[in-house]
């Protein structure tokens, strides 16, 4: 006689599993849209900034050594722009993140902040192996682009990505009623980008101006990661890596509260 044959058990997925097969769909399912299904939306991706750098290059060419006595100017002008649109797209892209993929929401292990951070993980991703491909082209120019202090630097870095995020949660619930909100915070976006310290070290500013600048936390976030990356960048005294930590803890705080208060609303198709 043969003993009775078992077949082995399943074993019950649990909800790390699920939570893990969920993300990577939405992932995946973000990586197709942005690129629009196709790899060549890859280099549409890789336009952006590159686009940006060569028109500032061309703009500032002509003052670069009066404003940045020895450094990089191509250098410089990267440094700040990458954190500034990774953090603009973690607060534009999260903020539209909850609208572009309501439909989803029917499916109950889907919840609202997948989608964003889905997306966060894509913008972070795409704007480090943009920042990593810039460089190496830079070095094989022979420009120098080693980081001063590669994981400070990395920490600011992390500090944006937190804020940007943040923000952005907290603008996909405030906006979820009033969609017509979300024109009005992109537009601000602009005068931001202008104000960011992105193309001109902050201590060519007048004094008289500067205290009002202070209040924008991408300003320090930005001058205090070049300070991390040049040897012989000047960071002003006045600025300081506590304050974008603040408003980078603040606005988590304060998105992880409203999430919690109106995740069921964001649910409803």
């Amino acid at each position: 006689m043969h003993a009775p044959t078992t077949t082995p058990r399943l074993r019950k997925r649990t909800a790390w599993d699920i939570q893990r097969a969920v993300f990577l769909a939405l992932f995946v399912r973000e990586l197709k849209t942005r690129f629009g299904g196709r790899w060549l939306g890859v280099f549409w991706v890789l336009l952006e900034p590159t686009a940006h750098l060569a028109m500032l290059l061309v703009i500032f060419a002509f003052i670069r050594h009066r404003l940045l006595p020895g450094l990089e100017f191509p250098v410089f002008l990267l440094t700040g722009l990458v954190p500034f649109f990774v953090f603009r797209n973690l607060t534009l892209r999260g903020m539209d993140s909850v609208d572009s993929n309501r439909g989803l929401f029917g499916y109950r292990q889907v919840k609202p902040i997948d989608p964003m951070l889905a997306r966060a993980l894509l913008e972070v991703s795409l704007y480090s192996l943009i920042f990593v491909t810039m460089l190496a082209v830079m070095g094989w120019l022979g420009i120098e682009v080693a980081p001063h202090r590669p994981l400070e630097w990395l920490g600011v870095f992390f500090v944006v990505v937190v804020l940007g995020f943040s923000l952005g949660l907290v603008f996909a619930i405030c906006t979820d009623d009033l969609p017509e909100l979300r024109s009005f915070v992109r537009i601000l976006f602009v005068p931001l980008y202008l104000l960011s310290g992105v193309m001109f070290p902050v201590a060519t500013l007048s004094e008289s101006v500067l205290p009002w600048l202070l209040w924008n936390p991408m300003l320090h976030a930005i001058e205090i990661s070049r300070g991390f990356f040049f040897t012989s960048y000047h960071v002003i005294p006045q600025v300081s890596l506590l304050y974008p930590i603040g408003c980078a803890l603040v606005a988590l705080t304060l998105g992880l509260m409203l999430y919690r208060v109106r995740r069921h609303r964001l649910l409803a198709t």
